[in-house]
């Protein structure tokens, strides 16, 4: 069994060949080399009309190389591992950094001096990925649809019911002495259901991830988008109001993703930033704690060390409204004079690794829902900000489309439509009152719903 093993590692393709091969011709030709080996391979499942509509199977296997010499940067993928093709990569990626620029502050990560937690820990790896048959991932999708057509007599079709799950295994290995791996599952189900009466037509969507297949569930996920569809239906037009307002958690997270970019430090330092310069200073309300934590426990952009080897950990950005610092790689770092948060993003062998968020979140308050609404009594319910990404992310001005309920009595009333808020992002957030129990994470960006002490709506 061992000799079995160790010829695979030494097969053509498989990480351990690919690295042994290029740290061969590499040897004596770089001052500094970092080596990235990644592998995916997935499933992607469509359902229309009771039917399976589509089926996509992805795999994709490479590696990347950076060298530093003389202070100069090279970089080259490639996805074949063949000797010949790898002793072709060094001599491309040596070659292409004699035309680069001698920068300074060029410099892999060192080992880290502390033991990494294991994806058991961190839950991010469901050892089942490969034991679910293909007709219990097709019957997921189906599943899906089913529930969204069956919540309600008034849903008459659903435009796209889907189903996906990723298997990622990587590894980086450096010249410092840096020899880690990585691996993690990853599951999505999303639907989006179309409600019809009296000729009005509304839309309703609803999502579901995890790292555990267990986390997919077909049922909540179709009657959810059923929910939000029918719940739009009879939505009436307003005037224009001043009033305090309830964001719900999701369109929440829209907003704490159009500030994202606000916190990286290669975006401060280029002044691509609406928070450059005010480390320190108040930014949002106090009642606003926001925390990058690449070792959340679940967390969709959780694991042990970051794209090029750093580890990753839980780095303060808003405390109380004031704002505390910035996220880095080991490049950007160097630049600013400081250290690595364990920051460096990369999506696969492809690409150079760049600043990027982790497990970004906005910290949860006490009250539920509920309370939130019968704290404002009488004023607007969010539930969907349209053009989200039109939001400038260097002054955070922004004009949005909104929908969602008014609220009376502490209660949704009935649906509203056809408004548009404007205003300031940052702004926005000052005038946080109130923060919700009910956090939910979309992806790498999590919120609570959100008590806006006023907001102003044009309607007609």
């Amino acid at each position: 069994m061992k000799a079995a093993v160790k010829d695979r590692d030494r097969s053509a393709g498989s990480a351990s060949f690919a690295i042994e091969t290029l740290k061969k011709f590499l040897k004596g030709k770089a001052d500094s080399f970092e080596i990235f080996f990644s592998h995916e391979e997935g499933l992607g499942v469509e359902a229309k009309d009771a039917e399976i509509d589509s089926i996509k199977v992805r795999s994709s296997t490479g590696v990347g190389l950076r060298t530093i010499s003389n202070k100069k940067l090279g970089f080259g993928f490639s996805s074949v591992l063949t000797e010949e093709a790898l002793e072709g990569l060094v001599g491309s990626v040596l070659s292409g950094s004699l035309e680069a620029s001698a920068d300074e502050y060029l410099v892999f990560p060192s080992p880290a001096k502390t033991k990494t937690p294991s994806e058991e820990k961190l839950g991010i790896f469901d050892a089942a990925f490969k034991e679910v048959t293909e007709e219990e991932k097709l019957k997921t999708a189906l599943g899906i649809e089913k529930s969204a057509m069956g919540y309600d007599a008034r849903i008459k079709r659903v435009r796209k019911a889907s189903y996906s799950e990723t298997l990622h295994t990587s590894r980086i290995v450096n010249s410092n002495g840096v020899d880690l791996k990585h691996r993690a599952t990853f599951y999505s189900a999303s639907v989006t259901a179309v409600a019809e009466e009296k000729g009005e037509s509304q839309m309703g969507w609803e999502i579901g991830m995890g790292h555990e297949r267990a986390s997919i569930d077909p049922e909540a996920i179709g009657a959810g988008a059923g929910k939000n569809a029918c719940g739009r239906l009879g939505a009436r037009n307003i005037k224009t109001v001043k009033c305090p307002a309830v964001i719900e958690n999701m369109v929440a997270c829209e907003l704490l993703e159009a500030l994202a970019g606000s916190f990286l430090g290669d975006n401060v330092r280029k002044g691509k930033s609406m928070l450059t310069g005010k480390v320190g200073k108040d930014v949002a309300s106090s009642l606003l704690n926001v925390w990058d934590d690449g070792v959340l426990p679940g967390g969709w952009a959780t694991s042990s060390f970051d794209g090029e080897g750093t580890l990753k950990e839980k780095t303060p950005l808003l405390s109380k409204g004031v704002l505390t610092g910035y996220l880095y790689d080991t490049y950007w770092a160097a630049r600013a004079g400081g250290r690595s948060t364990g920051n460096a993003s990369r999506s696969n062998f492809k690409g150079l690794p760049g600043v990027g968020i982790s497990n970004l979140y906005i910290e949860k308050g006490e009250k539920p829902l509920e309370g939130l609404l019968m704290e404002i009594g009488k004023g607007l319910f969010v539930t969907e900000l349209l053009g989200v990404h039109t939001i400038n992310t260097v002054n955070g001005d922004f004009s949005l489309g909104a929908a969602g309920f008014w609220v009376e009595g502490g209660k949704p009333a009935y649906p509203v439509r056809g408004m548009a808020v404007s205003g300031n992002l940052l702004e926005l957030f000052l005038k946080v009152g109130n923060l919700g129990a009910d956090i939910r994470f979309i992806g790498s960006i999590g919120a609570p719903s959100l008590l806006i002490n006023e907001i102003e709506a044009s309607g007609t």
